[in-house]
């Protein structure tokens, strides 16, 4: 057996259906090797981001599926290893577990600047949860056991492994044993405690009990333990409000009578509303990062927080926190939903607060909404996302590229299907849709996909359309063209006058990009046409591209600023408030 073959065998020992890639001189004997075995698809991405993201996709998608995979990705040394860099570096703040594998030169000339020599351990190092560099032959399968361990116990993350070409192509020693069943990995240090102790958790109960106008949080890790129908049954157990993070959408149905939507600097009115007028936080798997918070020292002053979390570096990080419970969320809801001391409150008063809170925006976003065009009678982002949840149920998955679309995406689709939404959120990366899309497909074949991305974030990886070419990736592409950067801009708007630098962007013909790439395309610039393309697109048996032109000017509301805190949460447009100001409107 040589280094080549233990790799590939230990892949498919952990169930790796997909290899995402691109080959390359340092890492081509394992494709040599993969090539005669044929147990594996290898997709081959158009640039090694793609790969990363497309292995993120199946990660994240098929976290619900009963049957959970871990995405792989594949690279050369050198420039193909760090083409990686920026999907790994995505994984790891968003707490997505995959396994990249990488090339190296070989042991020989390591650290000399042999040809396409990079220091792949050292690059990756702070941005995965574990780097690994196997020097012989009989240490590579035990290497890919442990990869896949670390990767997905406790808090999610990507592990690389960097292999020198020497070493794929050594044989192992003569007396070389392992057992993958049997097999623990020795691992000082690192913790794990997925069941919550009884003591903080009795005393969480008594603060609910006690607590009159509380919220919940749902966060990443209500979706990476698959927990969202046990969220769902404790938040109608208790009778509490969920506010969602940008992660946690889709882990109960976006319409439940309970839900206050997404919490945030995009957040709805109501989320941040009752965040500001809360007795008590009940957080389940979150980190409390600044574009949830906003500024930190007028955050929940009054009200005391609750927080649930695998990874114990997170708690008290960014905010003070009453009780801590260091465990798994799907175990330690199991646990609350069990426990009869938990009762069920009407808190009437609370609710109608929180009513009140949701009719702030509601009529004014659902007239916009049914007019649908905005300046010049271009289409309004939210009103083509409105129409794509009324078309689909919203029941499809939901793939979003990084910007204003984004939080258009995350604001105004109906989600139904658990675990339907993927975005980037830490890093936020655009270029991230596309790919991934191709990963949430392979994972969940018998569903819908839809990628959605703006002008600019789709020609960050628009390469892929080769990919989806050569495989035939029924993947539905929407591009919301605006002609800028979205986000940019209404950050231009409110904060710097108006003045749209590096904002400005010209495109291709993405219809001749699109045949090129034998894709069919739609281009839809009125707003009858909007449903029937939809409809077109859900028809056709393949990818199809659906270009829609939109209105720069339109803004996403309401938007906490940076720096801020809820309570200086935007609610109006610039121009709206000037014509206030004038008196010829009401005040926000």
């Amino acid at each position: 057996m040589t280094g080549k073959k233990l790799l590939l065998k230990a892949l498919k020992d952990r169930g790796v259906k997909y290899i995402f890639g691109y080959t390359g001189g340092a890492i081509m004997p394992v494709f040599d090797e993969m090539e005669k075995l044929e147990n594996f698809t290898f997709v081959m991405s158009r640039h090694e981001q793609g790969a990363a993201f497309m292995a993120q996709g199946v990660s994240r998608a098929s976290l619900s599926t009963g049957h959970p995979q871990i995405g792989v990705c594949m690279s050369t040394s050198g420039p193909g290893a760090m083409n990686l860099v920026t999907g790994i570096a995505d994984a790891h703040m968003d707490s997505i577990p995959m396994l990249a594998i990488t090339g190296q030169v070989a042991t020989g000339v390591i650290a000399t600047d042999a040809f396409q020599e990079s220091d792949v351990v050292g690059v990756m190092m702070p941005i995965c949860k574990q780097t690994y560099m196997p020097l012989y032959a009989d240490d590579i399968e035990k290497t890919i056991h442990e990869g896949f361990y670390v990767a997905t116990t406790g808090r999610g993350g990507p592990v690389v492994i960097d292999i020198p070409k020497d070493v794929q192509n050594a044989q192992v020693s003569h007396d070389y044993q392992f057992d993958p069943v049997a097999f623990r990995p020795h691992l000082p240090g690192y913790f794990y405690s997925p069941t919550p102790e009884r003591e903080p958790l009795q005393r969480a109960i008594e603060l609910i009990n006690r607590s009159e106008r509380p919220v919940m949080f749902c966060g990443h890790g209500v979706i990476n333990s698959n927990a969202g129908q046990l969220l769902q049954k404790f938040a109608e157990k208790v009778n509490i409000p969920v506010a969602f993070t940008l992660h946690g959408l889709s882990a109960m149905p976006a319409d439940h009578p309970l839900s206050l939507g997404m919490m945030g600097m995009h957040g709805t009115v109501e989320a941040n509303r009752a965040i500001l007028e809360a007795d008590l936080l009940i957080s389940f798997g979150m980190r409390f990062d600044d574009r949830v918070t906003g500024k930190l020292n007028e955050y929940a002053q009054n009200a005391d927080v609750i927080h649930v979390e695998i990874d114990p570096s997170e708690i008290d990080k960014n905010v003070r926190t009453s009780v801590a419970i260091n465990a798994d969320v799907y175990r330690t809801l199991h646990v609350l939903l069990d426990d009869p001391m938990v009762t069920f409150k009407p808190r009437r008063r609370w609710l109608e607060t929180i009513d009140v809170f949701r009719n702030v925006m509601a009529e004014s976003l659902a007239a916009e909404i049914a007019h649908g065009v905005g300046t010049g009678n271009k289409l309004l982002m939210k009103t083509i996302i409105h129409q794509l949840s009324e078309v689909t149920q919203g029941r499809d998955l939901i793939v979003s590229d990084v910007g204003q679309h984004q939080m258009m995406a995350a604001r105004f689709y109906n989600y139904q299907t658990n675990n339907s939404w993927y975005a980037s959120g830490g890093a936020g990366t655009m270029g991230c849709s596309l790919p991934m899309a191709v990963g949430v497909k392979l994972a969940r074949p018998d569903e819908r996909v839809w990628s959605i991305s703006g002008d600019g974030g789709f020609q960050m990886n628009a390469q892929e359309l080769g990919t989806i070419m050569e495989h035939n990736i029924d993947v539905k592409i929407i591009i919301l063209n605006n002609g800028y950067l979205g986000m940019v801009r209404q950050w231009q708007t409110f904060f710097f006058d108006g003045c749209y630098a590096g904002t400005p962007m010209q495109s291709p013909d993405f219809k001749l990009l699109a045949q090129a790439y034998g894709i069919p395309h739609r281009k839809v610039e009125n707003l009858e046409d909007v449903t029937p393309a939809l409809q077109e697109a859900i028809d056709h048996q393949g990818p199809m591209v659906l270009e829609f032109i939109c209105d720069p000017t339109e803004v996403v509301l309401p938007m906490v600023p940076s720096g801020g805190g809820f309570e200086d949460m935007i609610v109006k447009h610039p121009q709206k408030i000037d014509k206030d100001l004038a008196g010829e409107g009401d005040a926000a």
